[in-house]
């Protein structure tokens, strides 16, 4: 759904993106482009047709949709929230420049919170009037993972108007978009085009007339934690109010419960059981997710040290009826203190009829028909509230406590050449600062491109200087996987996470050395070539795979080469000149190589050289005229 969501409208080409994570899991974000550069990324069952968790699908498909899409991808995420992808995933490559770590703006000052929501900003541009520009906001209660959870989506569709004078509805988001790159952790971490997409879109969001959902008569943002006071959203009359949240706290409960009501609450049951009995029981109605609901999981990978992936409740939904009226709040916020006091947050409010909207509407209690009432059970609050054991809890604050320390710290990647002619690398991860000494604790790390076996474990209480490999170019890489093991009592926890780092001394042409390695022979980049310039480049990759070239006929030698990629480049030359542009890239950062200089036979250069003239000399007359 969320792949779907991101698809440009039709008639129109994806421009640039933004968006905000808690938690992010790189394999994830390197499906995204798919939807943008648009793949097709399902196959029949509904699987992903193009997994590179699984190693199955054509990485020719990945490998363009990130060199169309990724340097204008840009994810903020919470700082030590990004899971640790399998090792050898080459086109990660891709996605360093597109990472950007933040924290809260307290946060440097020792102040509690996280970077919470889950927010994708989305420009497109109409293929055909370069003027004309779509947004699409989604705001969502799921993080950009593979998390098996029950979510919320919020999909809006808005067109840039052409005015002056901005909507005075739209000012919180922009000024959420605007404020990003100001929590961005390491400076050199965002690139110029990130700061330019973000203040471009932060810009035009003023201007972007939104079109409203069925039923809905009024939008109002939200964004929670980046004002000097915390924001409360709630400030209309509650006669009836739904709290969907998978984690609650009293404090929560208390403040929005002002007077009498009919008040319903949604939560996980463990939630609910770590809540005092009293402040519940003849307060609120409470319901939990049956258990054939809740127990959707995914299959947990043995060789990962991290907790499995989130499954059961996981949206965020408050809803209130007020009057003839309704409210709908729906995000990232949880019903916590935290969530409204100290972390950064996302909420939409929606408002309409409460015969469309309201909380009987929502909840639906009608006996036959679908709706989320059918998939709860009541929850009968214990005579004593649960405690959690306190061993698990110090456990999960070292680990905790050691991510602060990582993420605070100026840490930088050096990288080194060695061996005959500057095959082999050496990787050092280096900070003048210290990390400190904490009993029961052990730290290790490594690039993520290199084996969990590559780890080395982090010293303490002196500067760091820790050295990995030698090993190969394409194992380079500034995403540093670091696996933290707290021990305390009986207890012991594991968790890993990556930060993204600076790096100095990686060759300059690392992407062009990882294209040469995927487009391992003439064929293959042939098949490269023709998917750049296809109008329907699914079709291309149907047909490709089902007549290969390279295996007799008319898919070998010179002809195979000459025919389909010449009609092609014909086709592209009359209708969509830009497509050869990419293919020139292509050839271009080939010839970087002496190994990718040889890919480029004289069969190709027979078509590509006179194209390339033509194209010129279009490109020639299109400036003359402009002149």
């Amino acid at each position: 759904m969320l792949l779907a969501s991101l698809r440009p409208p039709d008639g129109f080409r994806f421009d640039c993106a933004v968006a905000t994570t808690f938690s992010l899991d790189l394999i994830a974000l390197l499906t995204a482009p798919l939807a943008f550069a648009m793949f097709d990324w399902q196959d029949d069952e509904g699987r992903l047709a193009v997994d590179p968790n699984a190693g199955t699908g054509d990485p020719l498909v990945l490998l363009e949709s990130l060199r169309r899409c990724a340097d204008r991808i840009h994810i903020y995420c919470q700082a030590g929230q990004i899971k640790v992808p399998p090792t050898n995933q080459r086109l990660l490559t891709y996605l360093e420049r597109s990472v950007l770590e933040v924290l809260p703006p307290g946060a440097r000052r020792g102040r509690p919170g996280v970077f919470h929501p889950k927010v994708w900003v989305l420009r497109f541009q109409d293929g055909q009037e370069a003027d004309r520009v779509r947004y699409r906001l989604l705001c969502l209660s799921r993080n950009l993972t593979f998390d098996c959870s029950w979510d919320t989506a919020l999909v809006l569709e808005g067109e840039l108007a052409n005015r002056q004078r901005a909507i005075a509805d739209n000012r919180p988001l922009a000024e959420f978009v605007g404020a990003l790159p100001g929590l961005v952790v390491r400076d050199a971490a965002l690139s110029e085009q990130a700061r330019t997409d973000t203040a471009r879109m932060a810009d035009e969001l003023r201007v972007v007339k939104w079109e409203l959902p069925e039923h809905v008569e009024a939008i109002r943002f939200w964004p929670l934690g980046l004002a000097a006071k915390p924001v409360w959203p709630f400030e209309e009359r509650i006669e009836k109010l739904l709290v969907v949240a998978p984690f609650v706290t009293p404090e929560f409960l208390q403040r929005i419960r002002e007077g009498k009501g009919d008040w319903s609450l949604v939560s996980r049951p463990e939630s609910l059981r770590a809540i005092d009995p009293k402040l519940l029981r003849g307060l609120w109605s409470c319901f939990t997710l049956e258990d054939g609901c809740d127990a959707i999981a995914a299959a947990e990978d043995a060789a990962d040290p991290t907790p499995s992936a989130l499954s059961g409740l996981h949206a965020k939904l408050f809803v209130a009826d007020d009057g003839w009226n309704a409210h709908v709040w729906t995000g990232s916020a949880n019903a916590t203190t935290a969530a409204f006091e100290h972390n950064v947050e996302f909420l939409v409010q929606m408002t309409g009829k409460k015969s469309k909207l309201g909380v009987d509407t929502v909840l639906g209690e009608n006996d036959g028909e679908a709706n989320l009432r059918s998939l709860l059970v009541s929850f009968d609050p214990q005579d004593q509230p649960f405690e959690a054991d306190a061993a698990a809890v110090a456990c999960e604050e070292l680990v905790d406590r050691v991510r602060r320390q990582l993420t605070g710290m100026t840490l930088q990647l050096m990288i080194e050449a060695g061996g005959m002619g500057g095959v082999d690398y050496t990787t050092t991860l280096r900070s003048k600062e210290a990390l400190e000494p904490i009993d029961g604790v052990v730290v290790r790390g490594r690039p993520v491109m290199m084996a969990g076996s590559d780890a080395r474990v982090l010293p303490t209480g002196a500067p760091m200087g820790v050295t990995f490999g030698p090993h190969s170019a394409a194992t380079i890489s500034s995403f540093v996987a670091f696996e933290v093991v707290a021990r305390v009592g009986g207890v012991e926890r594991v968790e890993a996470f990556v930060l993204n780092l600076p790096m100095q001394g990686a060759p300059a042409d690392r992407r062009e050395r990882l294209l040469r390695g995927i487009l391992s022979d003439s064929d293959t980049l042939i098949r490269f070539l023709l998917l750049l310039l296809a109008d329907e480049p699914e079709q291309v990759l149907s047909d490709l795979r089902a007549h290969p070239l390279g295996e007799g006929g008319d898919g070998a030698g010179s002809r195979g080469v000459q025919l389909p990629l010449l009609e092609n480049m014909l086709v592209a030359l009359h209708r969509c000149p830009a497509k050869l542009d990419h293919v020139q890239k292509v050839v271009e950062d080939l010839r970087r190589s002496t190994d990718g200089n040889t890919l480029v036979m004289p069969e190709l250069e027979a078509v590509l050289e006179p194209i390339r003239k033509a194209r010129e000399a279009l490109a020639g007359r299109a400036g003359d005229a402009g002149r």
